[in-house]
């Protein structure tokens, strides 16, 4: 907020400009120069270097995060200048960029006066509102749209577990899961079709079941690690309970719907939290919704989706960044992270670099002009492992001008410190 509101506005702009035209004025104002005018100009050029410097790097550097999943890679880097991104399909499967525009709501938020309308033809998706810090929860509704998949409910506990879960399909052809660390549960998955999706891991698939309108059924199938067949299946129906045959495990089916989507409701923080994201109004066809940074947001027409999302621009690198291990240490008795580093190997081809390197907090890593910290790590919310590193990259071609200019600032100073010691002794 007060890089975009105070340091990149026009206003600091002028200001940096104002002092840069009285630091040469005042210059200027002293030719002709003499010898004991080198000092002088030495202070005021350290400084005219240094803001020029400031302004290359907001110019023409890059300053953004890198998420890196555990054993895999990326070549692209998150930066806080944000998008407007449509899709368009017409079969499902194959997706054209159909609209692009760089948006910068903080700054210039849209209202119900003055939208911002992204044209789709004959269709248009008006966008009345933006929310800088928004709280947001999420809702689960009933739809007409034959394309919106559908919602089950489902409690698994034991003596010392009691867990709730909701798996919604993204649509009607695609599959929902959840991931709890020895067992996933699948919804909308059809083994017999499609096979086991991971056999290393012991699974439970859920499936629509069919039945009346007042007695809905979800079929079951469970799966131990490595076997092609199901040891246990059948049919639940809400309120149900069946024993998974796992540490004790019990599985109660507490809803399940037919045709609903999730809706995102968001109500307007007066200021930013871990818990705050943007978020934007949207209207298509008459429907509104909230849709969050970095989400998408689907809009059907009889021949055309189109998927929208007001994303965080993502610069490519050019190479990517393999993350090989990440190593984390915890406080004694806690499950607080002490240190974190990551271990990543890094190759560019066009110049004929590469290098492998630890990269940890206070050491970073530099290549072909980019420096990589280490910043943070994401973990998995059901079991707490870490499951990617997050770097922070930044490219700073001012650097060598801000260097230079301070260099010659503390010459300055330097030198207009022993003259005015000399003409003092002289006296």
């Amino acid at each position: 907020a007060a890089q975009r509101t105070v340091y990149h506005s026009w206003m600091m702009s002028l200001t940096m400009g104002l002092l840069i035209y009285n630091l040469a004025a005042v210059m200027i104002d002293r030719l002709p120069w003499k010898k004991r005018h080198i000092p002088f100009l030495c202070v005021h050029i350290g400084i005219i270097s240094m803001i020029l410097g400031g302004w290359v790097t907001q110019k023409y550097g890059l300053d953004g995060s890198m998420y890196l999943p555990i054993g895999g890679k990326n070549n692209f880097v998150t930066v806080s200048q944000t998008d407007l991104v449509v899709y368009a399909t017409f079969d499902g499967d194959s997706y054209t960029k159909f609209y692009e525009r760089e948006v910068d709501f903080f700054k210039t938020p849209p209202t119900e006066e003055k939208p911002v309308i992204v044209y789709l033809g004959a269709e248009q998706i008006k966008i009345t509102k933006y929310l800088k810090y928004a709280r947001v929860s999420k809702k689960i509704t009933a739809t007409t749209d034959e394309r919106a998949g559908d919602m089950v409910k489902i409690q698994l506990q034991n003596p010392n577990v009691k867990q709730v879960e909701t798996l919604i399909q993204p649509s009607k052809t695609k599959s929902a899961e959840v991931n709890l660390g020895p067992l996933k549960i699948y919804f909308a998955h059809v083994v017999k079709d499609k096979g086991r999706k991971d056999y290393a891991k012991n699974e439970i698939y859920l499936n629509t079941g069919g039945g009346t309108a007042d007695n809905k059924n979800v079929k079951y199938s469970f799966y131990k690690i490595n076997e092609s067949l199901p040891f246990k299946t059948g049919q639940l129906q809400i309120g149900d309970v069946i024993d998974t045959g796992w540490m004790g495990l019990e599985l109660r089916l507490l809803d399940f719907q037919q045709q609903v989507k999730e809706i995102t409701e968001a109500v307007e923080s007066p200021r930013p939290t871990p818990l705050t994201t943007p978020a934007i109004y949207l209207e298509f066809k008459g429907e509104k919704q909230w849709a969050l940074i970095n989400d998408v947001t689907k809009f059907f027409t009889e021949k055309v989706a189109y998927i929208m999302s007001y994303q965080n621009r993502r610069i490519d690198l050019g190479f990517p960044v393999n993350l090989k291990e990440f190593q984390m240490t915890q406080y004694e008795g806690t499950n607080k992270a002490k240190t974190y580093a990551s271990r990543v190997s890094v190759e560019n081809q066009d110049l004929h670099l590469a290098t492998e390197a630890l990269i940890e907090m206070n050491e970073p890593m530099k290549f072909a002009g980019y420096t990589f910290y280490q910043s943070s790590f994401n973990q998995d919310e059901k079991t707490g492992e870490p499951i990617a590193s997050v770097l922070s990259v930044n490219k700073d071609p001012g650097r060598w001008i801000k260097y230079l200019g301070s260099l010659i600032l503390s010459l300055g100073i330097i030198w207009f410190f022993v003259q005015n010691r000399k003409r003092k002794t002289a006296q």
